[in-house]
């Protein structure tokens, strides 16, 4: 099994240039530091779209929140930036040498599940066993709680779950601001139930493609 993340970016043809240029130079350095941290396959397309490959499919709910959270705490810009974000889990039959070339039921099940999500959410989509229709649900539950985060939030959660669950200290420094705010940040963000959910879904998938 692997994982295959789609995303679009939210009315990026209203978008001011600078807006659009931003938010496609953030999704470019993400693809690059996904492929260092998880050995992925990406490239944009279309020129507001990206799609990741995850052979260690594990790794795709992470990036999915790291990346929302890093274009939505972005600064200086008219409006929020937001992304639509589809997970597929299946089968890759054709392994190309990006994901434009391709194919499988993981592209499959990203794709259409992009098609049907809501304007700047995040979805899963599977063709397994009933166990991840719970895990589906679970994610619409996250994605209930991220929707609803500030800029700030987001960036102290991009930050949380890219420094893999650092201690408040940690996280306050890197931030440059007191362990007190980044106490009160991470609880009215639900940051414990986050990373609850993260590890379940890492471990989970992990053992599933062993």
């Amino acid at each position: 099994m692997i994982a295959v993340l789609t995303g679009d970016l939210v009315d990026s043809t209203a978008m001011p240039l600078e807006d659009y240029q931003l938010a496609v130079g953030i999704m470019e350095k993400y693809l690059a530091k996904c492929q260092a941290r998880f050995s992925t396959q990406g490239e944009i397309y279309r020129g507001d779209s990206l799609q990741l490959i995850f052979k260690q499919p594990q790794h795709a709910m992470r990036a999915a929140i790291e990346l929302r959270s890093l274009l939505f705490c972005a600064e200086n810009t008219q409006q929020p930036l937001g992304i639509t974000l589809s997970i597929g889990l299946g089968e890759q039959l054709i392994d190309g040498n990006k994901p434009s070339v391709s194919q499988g039921s993981a592209f499959t099940l990203s794709g259409r599940g992009l098609d049907n999500t809501p304007s700047g959410h995040i979805s899963l989509h599977h063709e397994s066993t009933a166990f991840y229709d719970a895990l589906v649900l679970a994610t619409k539950f996250l994605d209930s709680v991220l929707y609803s985060h500030t800029q700030k939030q987001a960036q102290v959660l991009y930050h949380y779950l890219s420094m893999d669950f650092p201690t408040h200290t940690q996280l306050a420094k890197a931030l440059s601001t007191s362990q007190q705010n980044v106490t009160k940040h991470l609880a009215r963000i639900g940051a414990d139930l986050i990373k609850a959910y993260v590890v379940f879904f890492e471990k989970k998938l992990t053992k599933e493609s062993e």
